[in-house]
């Protein structure tokens, strides 16, 4: 496995691990009741196709968000190309603080105040669903924060550029859609998994300071070889 694709790896991986965080995942029959309107289909349960419909604009909307700024992280990294090593440091001892956040080690206020547009549509369509996923991810929330800024942080140190928050929102948005066509069971799934959500939240955790020591003394590439 090439270095690139370990990376898009653990991209994707956090993008996973955002979607079952412990507070964003309790809210996601709110989401999707909202994305399906309040419109029903012939046997009276809600319309499936236009919750898709719907979430499909959802995620276009926070996975437009996400690219832009691993655009600008990508700008950031290949502006200062010759302080790459240093980058390179200070990306993994950011990786190591969120993943140690994430693992429970400490919780720092900064991390846990929300920061989020106020947008709430009064139906929703193809253009709110846009614009509800754009204020979703504008909002740098304890639910996604640390594993976005992970990401951002290894992309800033020069590991993949915009391709990385690319894949980061694929693996946010794919359960999203999967949940979308499972409308009707959604609720009890949730209340199935809440319970295990912080021990993922735990485990992934952990994973991000393994990352992040891999990138702070430049094993990353060596990891991909084996």
């Amino acid at each position: 496995m090439e270095q690139g694709s370990l990376t898009l790896f653990f991209a994707f991986a956090a993008g996973v691990a955002s979607f079952f965080s412990p507070c964003l995942l309790p809210l996601l029959p709110v989401y999707l009741g909202f994305l399906a309107g309040s419109v029903l289909d012939k046997e009276g349960r809600p319309d499936r196709g236009r919750a898709l419909a719907n979430s499909i604009h959802f995620v276009a909307g926070f996975s437009l968000v996400f690219i832009l700024l691993g655009l600008v992280a990508g700008w950031f990294a290949a502006f200062f190309l010759a302080l790459r090593p240093y980058l390179q440091r200070v990306a993994g001892l950011a990786i190591i603080f969120f993943g140690l956040y994430l693992a429970g080690i400490f919780s720092p206020n900064l991390l846990r105040r929300e920061r989020r547009f106020n947008f709430r549509p009064g139906s929703a369509g193809p253009g709110s669903s846009l614009l509800l996923g754009v204020a979703f991810a504008a909002g740098w929330t304890p639910c996604i924060g640390p594993a976005l800024g992970a990401i951002l942080a290894l992309t800033a140190a020069g590991a993949g550029g915009a391709v990385l928050l690319a894949a980061f929102s694929l693996g946010m948005a794919l359960p999203f859609l999967v949940a979308a066509l499972l409308l009707e069971r959604v609720t009890a799934l949730v209340d199935r998994a809440v319970a295990w959500l912080p021990r993922v939240q735990q485990v992934f955790g952990f994973l991000l300071v393994m990352l992040g020591l891999l990138v702070f003394f430049g094993l990353l590439s060596r990891l991909a070889f084996f």
